[in-house]
């Protein structure tokens, strides 16, 4: 008989994804916070993913352009969400259909 698998890949695949998006915010956050800092160089999180490094143009922080990776990230993260929500409801549809 075949090992029956709860949560299979997805589930760890939204985890991750759930995971770097919140990293990636707390990077950005950083960045807006020192915005106005004297010397600050912003960090793209992008570009090390889980380290930070200096811009490669050396420039300081663009405001309207951390707001924009902000507002980008957080959709990402709610999509997560959403999609990790669904997943969860479908195993206790299926758990709820198996008790009748």
């Amino acid at each position: 008989m075949a090992e029956l698998q709860i949560f299979d890949h997805n589930f760890l695949d939204l985890q991750r994804a759930m995971d770097v998006s919140t990293k990636r915010e707390a990077v950005i956050a950083h960045n807006i916070a020192n915005a106005n800092t004297p010397g600050y160089v912003g960090v793209d999180f992008d570009e090390a993913l889980n380290r930070a490094v200096k811009r490669a143009e050396g420039r300081g922080v663009v405001i309207e352009e951390e707001m924009a990776a902000l507002t980008e990230n957080s959709i990402k993260y709610s999509a997560y969400v959403k999609l990790l929500s669904s997943k969860v409801n479908i195993l206790k549809t299926i758990a709820t259909q198996g008790r009748r």
